[in-house]
């Protein structure tokens, strides 16, 4: 028998050296194919600039398993998100470059991103067409988002060929339409505890509601109508429209449709949205006048991505000697402890910042936001931590991006200096807690819990047992503390009495625009305003910026680029077979949040209704 079980044993390991050498010779057999196979980009002396975003437009993208993602089947599509940064240098150094004299939009793949990073972009195409350079816009049709870029060009063309369901350009608006569980609950008897100060902070009205509070929806209506205000009057800008006829469009669309034909495309036409219908071939010949082309092949082309690798030194050079303003991201849900990319934990950030302030050539520190919040512990830990380097003469100037609220302002409140575009979502000063106890679901399937202990509190966290009522005071006084602590930090960050900070707070969410106003922020700009802010702060001239990131191992990094490359290579080969689950994604995505608050009674500040728009 023992020799027996030693047999298996052997076959076992040969199988498993088996395999690993066989999974080590695909990875290397479909790298050779694709070095071999590639075709290096290049630049022509007369080229168009292709800016073909795909997925979300994000501050940093998140850490994404190429393992995870090749067995999930959705190898096939297009990258998930795209730098905000890489459009903007694309398109800057576009701009400058004489090789390129033409700018494409081509956002068909792109799939959203925030009202502010949609108006830097839009800036940095008006900049673009001040060279004289034109810029064109093609598409099989235009989504909200797709078309506030596609109206910044000089030529808006939808391809005639197209027959999509909802073609043209499609306008639905803006709105937060949260999912709401408490019928749920009830039926399931489940309950959940809530304490939260702010007459605004509506992220737990889901718990305990079917439909959004008469309060939630004034505050809602105000801050998105600011939204669509903005958006508006950029469309009736560019397009050279009246008001009247776009609110018509965009409100009346069913009877502006019938009068068209039926016809979305040619409803777009005829309101001066689109300028006209073209096939590609003929948006290919009109490109081709203007930057050439091989022969009777296609234009001269590089997307935005072989540019920059073209375009970009392939190491940065930095002067270890230099003054230096530090950059730091601080994008997505912030978490307590290390996170990955794409999410804000409150060690991981905490520890970039202190790099940044070891860092005796560093001046001063730019955090760049964009997080709708979430704990309080790791949101106190990043702010103590910049308070640190302000307190050793670093100055700290924070840039909102897409969103800066509730945590994400908690962050941000005793900066120097604070920066924000028009419709930057922010505010949401107020904070909450959840508990949720298990005791009558439990009850209602013959399951109890019961027993004894030494103190009042004995047994209180165990959510089998009903709500204790001294741990229901303890958390009521708690959630009182929590939320003065933001407003005195608030009042000190922004010099701004208690009582101002309280009047404007209530968890209220803001734009950027009315954030100034209010004095929240301290003026509407970039993050290069925010850099010579920093500068200017620092009492610096000369400077070179230094972004510090958290940064994977090359062990991490060769891994990484070596699965995915050969991955990529497996699944096209095998063919596109994937599942899909979609109809529960969206309860999936707003569950998450509330699943993971819920696993303790942690002090949360989180803008939720910022995550619906």
């Amino acid at each position: 028998m023992l020799r027996f079980l030693r047999g298996v044993g052997g076959f076992v390991t040969a199988a498993k050296n088996t395999t690993t050498n066989l999974l080590f010779l695909v990875i290397v057999i479909a790298i050779a194919v694709a070095i071999l196979t590639s075709e290096k980009p290049r630049i022509a002396d007369s080229t168009a600039l292709v800016i073909d975003p795909s997925g979300v437009i994000v501050e940093q993208k998140q850490v994404i398993d190429p393992v995870s993602k090749f067995l999930s089947g959705n190898y096939q599509d297009h990258e998930p998100e795209t730098l905000l940064s890489d459009l903007q240098a694309a398109i800057e150094e576009g701009a400058r470059d004489k090789r390129v004299n033409a700018l494409i939009l081509d956002l068909s793949n792109m799939t959203g991103a925030p009202m502010s990073m949609l108006q830097e972009l839009g800036n940095d195409l008006r900049e673009f067409k001040l060279t004289g350079k034109p810029v064109y816009a093609f598409g099989p049709g235009y989504s909200q988002g797709q078309y506030f870029l596609a109206a910044h060009a000089d030529q808006v063309y939808l391809d005639e060929n197209n027959f999509s369901a909802l073609g043209g350009v499609f306008l639905t608006g803006l709105g937060t339409y949260p999912t709401y569980f408490k019928s749920a609950l009830d039926k399931l008897k489940i309950r959940f505890h809530v304490f939260r100060v702010g007459e605004y902070k509506s992220a737990v009205e889901p718990f305990i509601r079917d439909d959004m509070s008469d309060a939630s929806k004034t505050a809602n209506r105000d801050w998105i109508g600011n939204l669509w205000q903005v958006y508006t009057n950029t469309i009736v800008s560019e397009r050279d429209i009246s008001q009247a006829d776009f609110d018509r469009y965009t409100n009346e669309y069913d009877v502006l449709l019938g009068e068209s034909g039926n016809d979305a495309m040619a409803l777009a036409v005829n309101s001066g949205l689109v300028d006209e219908l073209v096939s590609r071939d003929g948006f290919a010949a009109t490109l081709k006048d203007i930057v050439g082309a091989d022969g009777n092949k296609d234009y001269h082309r590089i997307g935005f991505r072989d540019y920059l690798t073209l375009t970009r030194p392939a190491i940065p050079v930095i002067n270890p000697a230099a003054n230096k303003i530090a950059v730091i991201r601080a994008k997505g849900t912030i978490l307590d402890g290390e996170q990955p990319a794409g999410e804000i934990g409150g060690d991981t950030l905490a520890g970039l910042i202190k790099r940044a302030r070891d860092d005796k050539t560093v001046k001063a520190v730019v955090l760049r936001v964009d997080s709708p919040g979430g704990s309080a512990a790791a949101s106190e830990l990043i702010r103590s931590e910049l308070e640190l380097a302000q307190a050793e003469g670093k100055p700290v100037v924070v840039s909102m991006s897409g969103a800066a609220a509730s945590g994400g302002y908690w962050i941000s409140a005793t900066a120097n200096k604070i920066f924000a575009q028009p419709t930057t979502i922010t505010g949401s000063i107020g904070m909450f807690m959840i508990f949720p106890t298990l005791d009558e679901a439990l009850d209602s399937i013959g399951v109890h819990s019961d027993g004894v202990g030494t103190t009042a509190l004995s047994g209180s966290m165990n959510p089998m047992q009903p709500l204790n009522p001294v741990l229901e005071r303890t958390l009521e006084r708690t959630a009182l503390h929590t939320y003065q602590k933001f407003i005195d930090l608030v009042a000190k960050g922004r010099d701004l009495t208690p009582e101002r900070v309280d009047e404007i707070a209530q968890g209220r969410i803001w734009t950027g625009s009315q954030a100034l106003e209010l004095g929240l922020i301290d003026g509407i700009g970039t993050i290069d305003d925010a850099v010579q802010s920093a500068a200017l702060l620092a009492d610096v001239s000369e400077y070179e910026i230094l972004v510090i990131e958290k940064e994977l191992s090359p062990r991490e990094r060769i891994i990484n680029q070596l699965m995915n490359v050969s991955l990529e290579t497996i699944y096209r080969a095998s063919g596109d077979i994937a599942i899909t689950f979609d109809g529960l994604s969206r309860i999936s995505t707003e569950l998450r949040p509330f699943l993971r608050m819920s696993q303790s009674p942690g002090i949360y500040l989180e803008c939720i209704a910022c995550r619906a728009l």
